[in-house]
Formats: structure tokens, sequence, C-alpha cells
């Protein structure tokens, strides 16, 4: 214990160096000095004044006494006095030494740094307070103790000893980042200083130790090294995901098929990729930095665009500036170009220019993306060469079908007349009255068959109109099955048809759903050998006025297997080639029903496995009838006067039915069985309405009509109404030209003919004109729907489907001529003054057409091109404006469910 005291007293005395001597010391020194001398030499005086008036001393045994000199006496004197002062300044220096060491020691103790002083064997000697601060011991706990032990973490020991190596060796340690471990266990990071402590005559005697925390400046450096590692990370995923990006680029542009050339400011070339050099015969390397995109242009083309831009009041220089001019207008601007390949040859093409330009705006020149258009247009007059082809044959089908539907017509336009006007017979026994009613329900039920049938556009285009009227469940199903009744019989079948828990009166289409049902138990009779067939009619919920029925038609038949049951509802398509030559059939009844199922919102189903029979089932919806419903469309409809009517057909039966027909609901009827003869009638008298037959022998009807209205404005005003079993649309828009107001198709249904009477007599038939569209100014680019649903429908409310399907039909026929006259690739700056004005004229007929279809993009490009075909005005914005109104209303009105 007595050495470590020791060795700490000797550690603080070396700890703190002696103090330097003031200036001002020796002065005081000499003066006490001189002080001493001076009562040393009163002394030595006053010494020998005593002595001579004092007996001489004498030592004890000499016998004589001792005669002291004065200088003895002087310097006995100095001696005492030096050694006075020696005492004086060792005391003095040892006040000053207590002093420095409790300023230093203040120093030490109010020090932000945890202070250590350690022996040479690493013994705690020293330990101020914000060591206890810092490391959880206090000095008393700390003294004494090996540093080592008390601070170091034992994976740092071999750290800790290599400093102490070489502190031994004279090395400082100065700011080093370690760890220290508190009292408490944890670790903190620390910055440590050491420096040796020596002894006045250089021997290390020990060492300081200075520590500091640094947790705060450990963590913002963590920090700080996280940061820099994501900023490290982001910088090098930004410049994998850049070089991805220029490869990637640099692909496209070398593997582009469309030719890609660029222009800094002044025009000059700074990009060509290789589409572009087998485009036009040049090589990169030649044109970049050297040539001006005019080197490839038509210079008579930019010359006539320039002409036609300065006629509509632009400023617009030559060349290059005709470029500019039309950036400036439209960016990016897509238009019809001649490029002029190295060899000559000149190429059309379809040319895109857009700015390029920086972030901030700054113009960095022209791109241009080039199609070579030439295998296109080839490709174009290829295709209209066969889609003239085709078109002949549609034509011929059509007419085909015309023919054909009116020689069926005909003789069912009688049956189902004369089974009319005998219900109206009240004598009639009850079983003639049934079996006559079956006859006219199954004719009518043909009628409608043939409709879809005939109807080839209508049925290709899905095109079913459902009628909104009370529909009778149980009568209907109770028809379905009188009809269905005798060919069961025949097979001794089983005939079962019911209705579940069904309210008795629907909202609906009656003949519709009662075609569906035929065909669907006719199918079921014709396959079914032994056993029976069953329609079941249930109701499976009902919310509010809306029931939700499942019609399903099973049978004991021969099924279908799962494989066949993939194309049952395709056109002509039936389960096995065999079927047809076994059952007969066309294969078009199925798919006839499933479109008419799919009218109603609803999927026509199969459940069936072979030898096990089939079950046919769907689910609909449809609004339970109210009594005014009920009683405004069952109300026979009626003229509010007599009207006197001309019938005009070359068909004797049709002429009598129509007559009876109208003079049984009190109007009175002409007959005349030609056109001729109808033109002199009409000229001699005066008539409310006329029903004419279009085909007819000698003249036909449409000419007789164009005849009448030929007569004079009296004429001009007389209600006609086409009579005919030509129903394509084709056919209703040739009526209409020729001066026709309306049609009736055969065969003719009383109900219709009376209400079409009274529709025309009473002035129910209102002219809506179309609704002239805004004006569109030369350059705008409108913002329109390919097609506006809502304007359909606006138009379904004056006009019949089909009306609507003739206006479409003359619509594909308007854009098919425009693409032959007016074929997107020619120039249409080069249009003389009639094909231009022949150009305007279709396009002003097309906005009418197009606006009532709702095809409002087509109709705004058709007003657009209308004005551009006036004198000195830019077609060719218009014209390329037109031509992609076009392509993107094509598809729409060939859509299946576009078409109406």
């Amino acid at each position: 214990m007595n050495d470590f005291k020791d060795a700490k007293r000797k550690f603080e005395g070396a700890l703190i160096p002696a103090p330097r001597r003031p200036a001002r010391r020796g002065g005081r020194a000499l003066i006490r000095l001189v002080g001493v001398a001076v009562i040393v030499s009163l002394s030595v005086m006053a010494g020998r004044i005593a002595s001579q008036y004092t007996r001489t001393w004498e030592p004890p045994g000499l016998g004589h006494g001792l005669d002291v000199p004065w200088w003895i006496s002087l310097a006995v004197g100095l001696s005492i006095a030096g050694l006075i002062e020696l005492q004086l300044s060792r005391y003095e220096r040892r006040n000053a030494h207590k002093l420095k060491q409790a300023h230093l020691a203040a120093i030490v103790e109010g020090s932000s740094y945890a202070i250590v002083g350690q022996s040479i064997g690493g013994t705690v000697l020293s330990w101020n307070k914000t060591a206890e601060r810092l490391f959880g011991y206090t000095a008393e706990q700390a003294i004494g103790q090996n540093a080592t032990e008390l601070m170091v973490p034992d994976d740092l020991r071999d750290e800790e000893q290599q400093m102490l190596s070489g502190i031994s060796d004279g090395t400082a340690f100065a700011y080093l980042w370690t760890k220290r471990k508190r009292a408490n266990g944890t670790l903190v990071d620390v910055a440590v200083s050491i420096s040796p402590i020596r002894a006045d005559d250089g021997r290390l005697i020990g060492m300081a130790a200075s520590m500091r925390d640094i947790t705060d400046l450990v963590q913002a450096e963590r920090e700080v090294h996280d940061l820099n590692a994501a900023l490290e990370r982001q910088v090098a995923e930004r410049t994998c995901q850049l070089e991805k990006t220029l490869t990637l680029q640099t692909a496209i542009l070398e593997r582009a098929a469309y030719a890609v050339i660029a222009t800094d400011v002044s025009g000059t070339i700074t990009l060509f990729n290789p589409a572009a050099e087998r485009m036009l015969g040049y090589k990169a390397s030649d044109l970049i930095g050297r040539a001006t995109a005019m080197l490839f242009h038509d210079p008579d083309e930019l010359a006539a665009r320039a002409d036609a831009m300065r006629k509509e009041g632009a400023t617009v220089n030559t060349n290059l500036g005709v470029l500019q001019a039309r950036l400036a207008r439209n960016d990016p601007d897509t238009a019809v170009w001649t490029y002029i390949d190295a060899l000559g040859n000149r190429i059309p093409t379809r040319l895109t220019l857009s700015r390029l330009r920086t972030r901030d705006g700054v113009n960095l020149g022209v791109l241009g993306i080039a199609v070579d258009l030439t295998e296109q247009l080839k490709y174009e007059d290829e295709l209209k060469a066969a889609r003239a082809t085709a078109e002949q044959a549609s034509a011929a089908k059509a007419d085909f079908l015309a023919n054909m539907s009116h020689e069926i017509r005909t003789p069912l336009n009688g049956i189902i007349g004369y089974a009319d006007l005998v219900l109206e017979d009240e004598t009639l026994a009850p079983d003639t009255r049934r079996q006559v009613m079956r006859i006219f329900e199954a004719s009518d039920s043909l009628r409608v068959i043939i409709d879809d049938i005939l109807d080839f556009s209508k049925i290709e285009a899905c095109g079913v109109t459902l009628e909104s009227k009370p529909l009778y469940i149980n009568e209907l199903i109770a028809n379905c099955a009188s009809i269905i009744e005798p060919k069961a019989d025949e097979k001794g079948l089983k005939l079962i048809a019911t209705a579940r828990a069904t309210p008795p009166v629907l909202i609906g289409d009656a003949v519709r759903l009662r075609q569906v049902l035929l065909n669907l138990m006719n199918n079921a009779v014709k396959f079914t050998s032994a056993g029976s067939v069953e329609l079941i009619v249930s109701c499976i919920g009902r919310v509010d006025h809306l029931v939700r029925l499942r019609i399903s038609v099973a049978d004991t038949g021969i099924g279908i297997s799962p494989e066949a049951q993939k194309g049952l509802f395709k056109r002509f398509s039936q389960a096995d080639e065999t079927i047809s030559r076994k059952f007969g059939g066309t294969g078009l009844g199925l798919a006839i029903s499933q479109r008419i199922v799919q009218a109603m919102h609803s999927e026509l189903k199969i459940e069936s496995q072979p030898g096990a029979g089939s079950t046919f089932y769907f689910e609909v919806e449809m609004p339970v009838a109210e009594r005014l419903d009920i009683e405004r469309h069952d109300a026979q409809v009626h003229c509010s006067r007599s009207a006197k009517i001309l019938v005009v057909d070359d068909v004797e039966m049709n002429r009598d039915l129509c007559k009876t027909m109208l003079t049984r609901a009190g109007h009175l009827v002409d007959l005349a069985d030609s056109g001729a003869t109808a033109i002199a009638m009409v000229a001699s008298r005066s008539y409310d309405l006329i029903f004419m037959d279009v085909q007819m022998g000698e003249m036909d009807g449409l000419e007789a009509t164009r005849r009448i209205r030929a007569l004079g404005c009296v004429y001009r005003d007389v209600p006609i109404i086409a009579l005919t079993a030509n129903v394509l649309p084709e056919q209703v828009e040739r009526y209409k030209a020729a001066g026709v107001d309306g049609h009736l198709g055969k065969p003719i249904n009383r109900a219709e003919l009376l209400a079409c009477v009274a529709r025309w007599i009473d002035g129910d038939i209102a002219h809506v004109p179309s609704e002239p569209l805004a004006p569109i100014e030369l350059g705008s680019e409108p913002d329109h729907p390919v097609r506006d649903k809502a304007a359909l429908e606006d138009l379904r409310m004056f006009a019949s489907e089909h009306d609507i399907a003739g206006f479409s039909e003359q619509l594909r026929d308007t854009i098919a001529r425009i693409r032959t006259q007016w074929p997107h690739h020619i120039d249409a700056m080069k249009l003389d003054h009639e094909a231009r004005t022949a150009l305007g004229a279709t396009a002003h007929k097309t906005v009418s057409l197009a606006g009532q279809l709702g095809f409002k993009q087509l109709a705004a490009a058709c007003r657009r091109m209308e004005a551009a075909c006036a004198p000195h005005k830019d077609i060719p914005d218009a014209f390329a404006a037109l031509h992609a109104a076009l392509d993107n209303a094509e598809p729409v009105l060939d859509a299946p469910s576009e078409v109406v």
C-alpha cells in the first residue's frame, strides 16, 4: 500500500511540472539576503562593542579568554542568514507547487473529457468526474483497479496492449476511436488520446488517458456511411438503368422497321438509323453532320405545301421552313410525304415530325419517324379489289335474299291474312276457331323465323330487336304445346308444359320467346324417339315488380357429348354430320335462339350426356305487367277519321287482303294492279295515303313513286308507304331515295297496318330534322368519342331499327366510296376543282348520317373536310384526319354489338 501511495505521489508530482520562478523572485531574494546580511552585520558590530566592555570569555579549562574576530562573527551570521533564506525559498516553492496542483486538478475535474491517470502497470491513479459519469464508477471504486480489466472489452485487449507497448516506446496516441466498457456492462464509443508521463530525469512513470464519448458522432458517421452507401447504390442502379435504357434505345433504333431521322435546330442530320439507310440508300456516316433532310424531300411537294399554307395566311419559308411551319401549327405533325432515295425512286411515306426539347424547354431540333407506305398501298389496292368483289357478291346475295323473301312471304301473307279474317267470324265452331288460331299463330311464328333466316345481315350482326308488350305466359306455353303436340303424338311422346308460380302477365316479346321455345321443343321432339318432352317455366326470384324466370326444355332423347356441345350454338352447326342426314335441319335454329336469349341479357345453356337426354335452359328477368300496361298495349288501334286509301299491288290476293282489313276499319279503299294505273288514279283523284307494292311487273313501285312525286306540289305531300318483303337495309334506303315515306313488311300484320294508317292520318309521325353540328375550325383537333351511344339512343326514339340499319349500311357505302374514290395515299393537294367539289359534297352528306348514328368523331372530320375543300384551303391535314376517323369508325360500325 505504501508503494502505491508513493507511486501515486510521484505520478501526481510528475503530472504537475515545477512552476517557473517569476522574474521578480530574484529581486525579492536579493533584498531578503541584504536584509539578513544587515542583521548579521549589526549583530557582529554589537558583539564587538560588547566585547570591549565585558570580560573576555574564557572557555573552561583554557585558563584565558577567547577573543573572536569580527569577521568570524560575520561569516557565522551570513551562514545563518543563508540557511534562513534556503528554508524560506523551499517553503515558497512548496506553496506554489500546491497551488499549481490545485489549479490543474480543478481543470482535470471540470474537463468534459474523461481523464484517467495510470501507472506503468496499468493501475488507475486518478479518475475525474467525467470518467465517473461516462463509465459509472466512482473515483474510490476505480482508483487502484487495473484500467484494462476495468474498462477495456475482452475483444479489444490486444489493441490496448499494443497501445501500452507503444507508450512504453515513447509513442503517443491521439484521438483513437475505440470502445470501452461501462460499469453496467454496456459498451460506449470513445475517442482515446494517451500520452506518456515522465519524471524530471526522463523516466516513464505513468500515462494519462483522455476519453470522449463519441456515441452521437459514431451514429452520425454510421448514418452518413449508410447514406453514402445508399447513394452509391442508387447511383449504381441509375447508371445500370441508364445503360439498359441506352442499350434498349440503341437496339430499337438499329432494329426498327421504320426510318428514324433527327436534325439539329439548323436542319443538319444528327441521327440516321439503319432502317433509314435501307429506305433511302444513303449511309449514315455520309449524312450525319454533313447534310439536311432536304436532300431526300420532294422540292415540288414542299413548294406546293408552302403555297397552300400561304393561301391560308401563314408566313412560310421554303424547304425546311415548311416543316417548321407545320410543327408550329401541330406538334407532333403527321402527314403523307414523298421521299426520293439515292437512286431517284419516289417513296410514299407517312412522316411524323415532333420537336426535340430538353426538360427545361430548350429546342434541340426535330425528330422524324417515316414509314414506307409502298407495300401497304399495294396491299390496300389488292384489298380494295377483293372488297369490291366481295361487295358485288354481297349485293348479288342481297338481291337473291330479297327476291326469295318476296316469293316466300307473298303466299305466307295470304295464309296469315285470311286466317286473321276467318278468326273475326263470330260463328266459328270452337274446334274450328282453335284450328284456325293454330294456323294463324304457327304462320306468325314461321314469319318470324323467315325474318331471321332471310335477313342475313341481321343474323350476322346479332341485331335482334325485342318488343315490350304484355306477355301472357300461360297462354304462350299452351300455344307452344298445342303446336308441338301433334308431332309428339305421332312419335308417342309425353308432352308436358307447365308454369310454376309465375305471374300471369309479364312485359316482354312474346313472338321472340315463342320462337325460342318452339325451336327448343321442336328439337326435343325431333331427337327423342321414346319418353317425354317437358317445358317448365318457373319463377326463381322476385324483387319488387321484376321476376326472374328459369325456362327449360328437357327431353329423354339421344343426348349430346361434351365435345359436340362446344359448337352447338354456332351457325350451321350440328352435333354430328349424320344428324343432318337423319333428322334434317340447317343447324341455324340454336344459333338464332342463342342470339335472341342474349338479346334478353341471358345465355342459353345445356346439360346433356349421350343416351341420357338433354336439358336446354336459360334464366331471364322480366317486369310484371301492370293493369295500365295491359290496357295500353292490348287496346285496338283506331283512326280518328275515315281515310281514302289507294292500295297498289300486282297480286290480287294481297290487294283483296289489304282492302278487307282497311274497309272493316272504316276506310275507303281503291285498288290498282300496276304502277301505271296507280299514276293515273292519283292524277285523277286525291288520296290520304298510298300503299305501294315495290316489286311489280312493268313498272316497279319505286319508279311509280318517283313519277307521282313529279306530278306537282299537291302530290309531293301524299304519304306513300312501301309494301314489300324486301326489308334489307339497302332496300330501305332505296325506297326513301325514290320518295317513299315508309315501309310495311310482308306478310302484312293487321294491327301494324291499321297502326300505320292511324299514324299517317292522325299526324302522329313527327319529321325531326337533324340538328346541325357546330362548325369546326381548320387545324383544330376535336375531342369526340368514336361513337356516342346517347346519340344512337336518341335516334331510336324516332327511327325504326330497320331505318338505323339502313343508315348504318349507307354509312358503310359512303365510307367505301370515299376510300375508293379518294384513297388516303393520294396527294390531296393535287385534286382538281371537280374532285374537291365532289369530295366536299360527299363529306357534307356524311355529316348528318354519321352524326345521327352517333359517330361524332367522323361527323366532325367530315365537317372539317367539307370546309377544307373550299377554294384556297389546306386540304392535306383535313384529308388525313378524315381517313383517321374512317379507320376508327369502320371497326365499330362493323362490330356485331354496334349494328342494329
